[in-house]
């Protein structure tokens, strides 16, 4: 019965995907940031859940916790947002860099308590991402910046948010499977609802997601 639960879970969160998609008239910025949003679904899936414990188990060595793993890839997330709003407003004169002065602080609350914190935080941070970026025109994702060493343009690093948050999500799986963490079917579902929901969560009225929430909490105390 549990896994008729979940699986009817994943199916009423893929057909709201389904329904938002076919209504949805974004832009190519915002649908690259829509990627994004994706993998952070599946982090968040991996993530929820997890004990404290479970996150500062010491790994192999020369390798990060998995608590470690997402200090860094919550501060990447803050920086790749500020050195994008830095292309998207600098002036002629201005360095195509952001200067140290200019770069995010670290936010300790970011990493603070377990899994489902951290995810919660990690997804708040995003939605500031969106918030900033998804209004980035045609003509704007053309304009210079730098990744590293390399010259590219802002449509590159928009794609960096998604393909950078899956990097950190397959380095927290290992450094979780390291330490002798196991997953099982249930959380494997509950992981695939996650990435459903993130497929549509950014283009679904917020009426329709709390809609969809009420249906799956009736469904588990039913």
């Amino acid at each position: 019965m549990r896994y008729a639960v979940l699986h009817r879970a994943l199916e009423r969160e893929q057909e709201a995907v389904v329904a938002a998609r076919l209504r949805y008239r974004g832009s190519e910025a915002a649908r690259i940031l829509g990627l994004a949003q994706v993998a952070y679904g599946d982090l968040r899936g991996l993530l929820v859940g997890l004990t404290e414990d479970v996150l500062d188990r010491a790994p192999p060595e020369g390798e990060w916790s998995a608590r470690e793993t997402m200090a860094h890839t919550v501060g990447v997330e803050r920086s790749y947002r500020a050195n994008v709003s830095h292309a998207l407003g600098r002036g002629p004169d201005e360095p195509l860099v952001l200067t140290p002065e200019g770069r995010p602080q670290p936010d300790p609350l970011d990493i603070v308590g377990d899994g489902t914190a951290i995810a919660v935080r990690l997804g708040a941070r995003r939605a500031e991402t969106d918030e900033a970026l998804a209004g980035t025109t045609e003509d704007q994702m053309r304009l210079p910046t730098q990744w590293g060493s390399y010259d590219v343009d802002v449509r590159f690093r928009l794609h960096r948010f998604a393909s950078h948050l899956v990097e950190h999500t397959v380095q927290c799986e290992t450094a979780l499977e390291a330490t002798g963490a196991r997953f099982g079917d249930a959380r494997r579902v509950a992981r695939r609802i996650s990435v459903a929901r993130a497929m549509h969560e950014r283009i679904t009225a917020p009426d329709e997601l709390a809609r969809l929430d009420e249906e799956h909490r009736a469904a588990l105390t039913g």
